[in-house]
């Protein structure tokens, strides 16, 4: 098993709006990813490979390399779809579309994840050794405030205890993770 570490916010609490849209337009926004990825060299879908084509009703988006006004005319400009991918660009976040397992329509909405992708995915192992090198308790959920993070980062016993523990190679991507959570002062370091 693995453990996601993650910046959350305030506004990942409360409901996170949804819009609903057309089979066509999944295509269209699809098509428009990869052509907008190959014009910037930036990966906008994941995961997009042949083999993914079956998950084609299940992948998150990069949104916010892109022009909101070309993506709205994806969408025939629908206000709630709009919506969506406004909060994406405004919270620095992927976009998230799924099949509606209730009624079978297919829906977005702002993802739990980066923009830039800089979420760290650890074997279990691996994750609770770092959960203990920072001074914590090596559970499968937890989350703290991002500045305590980044206090004991900086905490010199903290970090020879992150080599002692063989995972000072997380510290580059714990300070790129931490830095996304600059954009908030309610984010958490959290991990699932």
């Amino acid at each position: 098993m693995t453990i996601i570490f993650r910046i959350a916010t305030a506004a990942d609490d409360g409901h996170i709006p949804a819009a609903e849209i057309g089979a066509r337009d999944l295509a269209e926004f699809r098509a428009f990813l990869r052509q907008e990825g190959t014009r910037i060299g930036k990966r906008l879908l994941s995961p997009d490979e042949p083999e993914d084509e079956l998950l084609s009703y299940t992948f998150e988006a990069r949104v916010c390399p892109l022009s909101l006004s070309a993506m709205a005319r994806v969408f025939d400009y629908n206000a709630s779809v709009i919506r969506v991918l406004e909060e994406a660009q405004f919270r620095n976040r992927r976009v998230a579309v799924w099949r509606c397992k209730s009624d079978g329509s297919i829906r977005m909405r702002v993802s739990l994840n980066s923009d830039a992708g800089v979420e760290i995915n650890l074997a279990d192992g691996s994750a609770y050794a770092l959960l203990q090198s920072l001074g914590l308790r090596p559970d499968g959920v937890g989350e703290l405030p991002a500045h305590e993070v980044r206090r004991r980062l900086d905490n010199p016993a903290v970090r020879r205890r992150m080599d002692e523990e063989d995972v000072s190679q997380f510290i580059a991507p714990l300070e790129r993770l931490l830095a996304t959570a600059d954009l908030d002062d309610s984010s958490r370091f959290e991990w699932v």
